[in-house]
């Protein structure tokens, strides 16, 4: 249970609010785990247990979009860098 809601707390850490594919995986696992607590509470325990990894996998995922989405990015000013940096040297 303790690792969906760190997974969940490093997925919001790294920003995946601020990239809307990951946005949607964080609300997900939030979801999924709060339905697994409520299953807990009812004496699922193995439904609850596949949600909690499910809910841990939709964390990570969020994690993994962050990243790409900042290595994008910084793949887009570098590009832009060198297009800049090669105009100036052609004059």
């Amino acid at each position: 249970m303790s690792s969906s809601e760190g997974a969940i707390r490093g997925a919001e850490e790294a920003g995946a609010g601020t990239v809307p594919e990951a946005t949607l995986h964080i609300q997900l696992a939030k979801e999924q785990r709060e339905h697994a607590l409520a299953l807990i509470k009812d004496g699922d325990n193995d439904r609850a247990a596949f949600l909690l990894a499910r809910a841990e996998a939709d964390a990570e995922l969020a994690v993994a979009l962050t990243r790409e989405a900042k290595a994008k990015a910084e793949a887009a000013n570098a590009t832009e860098t060198v297009d800049t940096l090669k105009e100036k040297a052609a004059q």
